[in-house]
């Protein structure tokens, strides 16, 4: 996960993955597809599902006319895709210390 980030392709999808190359095109390895969905209690919620659902493949090249943006990621964002492709290490958000 050296790489995290997230592209908005022309298409509307928004995928996060580990970028391993960025020329002509960008080489993404292990891409999600992002989204939001309702929860059991009604809430938001951020869900994350493999692009490459149905394939062993786990690089997919896009090219950069079929890309809005390319951004960093939220650190609830890299948790989620820690969980599933990474060390499953995830790191706390910050809250106020009482003293």
């Amino acid at each position: 996960m050296a790489n995290l980030r997230i592209l908005k392709l022309v298409s509307g999808e928004e995928i996060v993955g580990d970028i391993i190359s960025e020329t002509d095109n960008i080489k993404i390895e292990n891409p999600c597809v992002l989204a939001i969905g309702m929860n059991s209690q009604g809430k938001a919620s951020l869900q994350m599902q493999p692009l490459l659902i149905f394939s062993e493949q786990k690089v997919v090249e896009f090219h950069l006319n079929h890309i809005i943006y390319n951004v960093t990621v939220a650190q609830e964002i890299q948790n989620k895709y820690n969980e599933i492709y990474g060390s499953g290490i995830v790191v706390p958000t910050k809250s106020k210390i009482i003293t």
